[in-house]
């Protein structure tokens, strides 16, 4: 439930079971709802993966491809280098479920040049 507030102070919001409400004169009440199109969209959740790869050119863009294909998107992105040695790179992704992170998981660490893949953390 809304309510009018006094002044220019805009609309406070209420349950409909809020002992505050019962102050408020009739008037100055209207019902108001949550804006189901912002409800409907799925939710996001951020994950930290640290991905070691054989270092060549390109790998960082094929991880990506994959991802894009997938519809994941990536918040961010680090590339650490060091000469012979593999390479890391940590990203944050974006994900709708456990479930997701484990196939992402999964499909990244089955492409040539990747030699590990685990996540650190959320984003």
């Amino acid at each position: 439930m809304g309510a009018v507030a006094l002044g220019n102070h805009g609309i406070t919001i209420h349950r409909q079971d809020c002992s505050n409400l019962g102050q408020v004169p009739a008037e100055r009440r209207l019902p108001v709802r949550w804006n189901p199109a912002v409800q409907a969209s799925p939710r996001r959740y951020p994950v930290q993966l640290r991905i070691e790869v054989l270092d060549r050119v390109g790998v960082l863009k094929d991880i990506l491809t994959r991802l894009s294909d997938h519809r994941i998107n990536v918040s961010d992105a680090r590339v650490r280098t060091t000469p012979g040695k593999p390479a890391r790179i940590d990203l944050r992704v974006e994900l709708d479920s456990a479930g997701q992170l484990a196939s992402t998981i999964g499909q990244i660490r089955s492409m040539a040049d990747v030699l590990d893949i685990a996540r650190t953390g959320i984003g």
